[in-house]
């Protein structure tokens, strides 16, 4: 049986932008992983607990929901912010696949991105994993953009940015996204940081 599960609000900025399985309680459900309040660096211990929070919930969806089985769920946890993407049968278990991610102490803000419908096939998914690629070796080469803040996911065409930056920064991101073949629209999931200026580059 699992423990009763408490939703935190959302605490992140985000915005959009559109162009034409039993397992073990882990040290993140419980509250305590490290602390990434510092917004100019993201740590080895941050990227880590990311990972283990977003399989820990991947684990806890298919173990609670055995529709869930069915469908096509991928995770990624960003700075206390969750992703959901994938293809799952109906509204119904669309929103308890949610509930389980806002469940967690650690996740402020949960993106249900999910998709109602048949499950993408390989050839899809292979396109997408290639341009998810592409847009993060993009970013990670960009002059004046922290590719250390950001991770991009592809689903459908779509690019899912996440990240910690400065507005100067996401605007950048957008522009090289944008340059690259096969993007349909770019969805932003971006905490706005302060910018310090020209003095501090």
């Amino acid at each position: 049986m699992s423990s009763p599960r408490h939703s935190l609000l959302a605490g992140l900025v985000a915005g959009t932008l559109l162009l034409p399985l039993s397992g073990c309680t882990t040290l993140a459900k419980l509250g305590v992983g490290p602390d990434v309040a510092d917004p100019g660096s993201r740590t080895t211990s941050v990227r880590m607990n990311d990972i283990s929070l977003g399989q820990a919930i991947r684990r806890d969806i298919y173990r609670d929901i055995p529709a869930a089985r069915d469908a096509r769920i991928e995770v990624t946890v960003f700075y206390k912010a969750a992703l959901l993407t994938g293809e799952v049968q109906d509204q119904t278990l669309k929103d308890r696949i949610a509930d389980i991610a806002r469940s967690y102490p650690d996740i402020q803000v949960v993106h249900n991105e999910l998709s109602i419908g048949p499950t993408r096939t390989f050839g899809e998914r292979s396109i997408d994993n290639l341009l998810e690629s592409k847009a993060n070796v993009s970013l990670g080469t960009a002059d004046g953009v922290h590719s250390g803040q950001t991770n991009v996911i592809a689903v459908g065409g779509t690019l899912y940015l996440m990240g910690k930056l400065t507005q100067r920064e996401t605007d950048r991101a957008i522009v090289r996204l944008q340059a690259l073949d096969g993007v349909k629209r770019i969805v932003k999931i971006v905490d706005i940081l302060p910018d310090p200026g020209p003095d501090a580059r």
